[in-house]
């Protein structure tokens, strides 16, 4: 088990060990900019909801997911969210945001539990790295804290006491020996990313990446 040092380091936005490659975390932005890149998604998600949801059916750490952003960001640049060319570098926050707001705007929070729980039946969700896998296993052994978490302000208060009622499962959610990095607004970005594919599974084409969540044996 990582030590409790570790899973209040990234709870707290503090440095970590490094993360795997396939899946970086942008560094700790202030407080300030986290609330615009919250306030930019939310505004995206709602003006063009269509356009979330089809970003959102991309792999965020493609080069071709990039481009739609960049596309779909221009289309926002009249005055309605804020000038996107601020945010050129928080892929990772973006998308989370935009999930986040989804989530919020169509399911109800009493369901969400059922909705994220492993059902047989639903096709299998394949985890884009080991933070992925890792939040996936935060969502669905604590789904109503989890939701916590995305009813709360970026930055806030409310946000850090809901994130560290997370922390114990976060701490048994990452693998024996395994070295991850997580600040607060990517953990937040994380969970609702995971959140939203396990509750639009219809959305994830099939690829060859592993572990496979799904199946028999697997978290």
């Amino acid at each position: 088990m990582m030590r409790a040092t570790l899973a209040f380091a990234c709870l707290l936005g503090l440095a970590a060990p490094a993360a795997a490659k396939e899946q970086p975390l942008p560094p700790v932005p202030d407080d300030l900019s986290i609330q615009a890149v919250h306030n930019f998604a939310a505004c995206v998600a709602d003006t063009t909801p269509r356009g979330a949801k089809s970003l959102l059916a991309m792999d965020y750490r493609d080069e071709a997911y990039k481009k739609a952003l960049a596309r779909l960001a221009q289309g926002h640049e009249d005055g309605r969210c804020m000038n996107a060319s601020i945010l050129r570098s928080n892929y990772v926050l973006i998308s989370g945001g935009l999930a986040e707001r989804l989530l919020i705007g169509t399911v109800k929070p009493e369901r969400f539990a059922s909705l994220v729980a492993y059902d047989a039946a639903k096709a299998p969700i394949e985890a884009r790295g080991p933070l992925e896998l890792t939040s996936i296993c935060v969502v669905r052994a604590e789904p109503d804290k989890t939701f916590a978490i995305f009813r709360t302000e970026p930055t806030s208060a409310d946000e850090g006491h809901a994130m560290q009622a997370i922390a114990p499962t976060l701490m048994n959610c990452i693998k024996a020996g395994q070295k991850v990095a997580f600040n607060k607004p990517g953990l937040r970005a994380l969970l609702a990313l995971a959140s939203y594919r396990l509750v639009q599974p219809e959305q994830i084409a099939s690829a060859a990446a592993k572990p496979i969540f799904g199946e028999p044996g697997s978290r």
